[in-house]
């Protein structure tokens, strides 16, 4: 079964963590997650779901997403110190 992390953030400009996701596409399919979506929950407030097939990749992706959110701590857009993130077994699909 699939094994996703979740990881939520605060962004002063949400519309710049969308375009600035864009920009590390490249990055982002290193990582090898069969998908990543970014939600915004408003308010500033948004969320990411990444979808693994194993737990070993998505370990081994781990370095790759901790470097595109420190680019994009460093860059201003995304809060740092409101980052949290965690991960699960898929246990049942619809």
């Amino acid at each position: 079964m699939s094994v996703y992390r979740i990881t939520e953030f605060t962004s002063p400009d949400m519309a710049k963590a969308v375009e600035s996701s864009g920009t590390m596409r490249g990055d982002v399919a290193a990582a090898g997650a069969e998908s990543i979506d970014i939600l915004s929950l408003g308010d500033g407030a948004g969320m990411v779901v990444a979808k693994y097939a194993t737990q070993a990749d998505m370990e081994a992706a781990t370095d790759i997403s901790k470097a595109v959110f420190g680019k994009m701590v460093a860059a201003g857009i995304i809060n740092g110190a409101s980052i949290s993130g965690k991960s699960g077994d898929v246990v049942f699909s619809f």
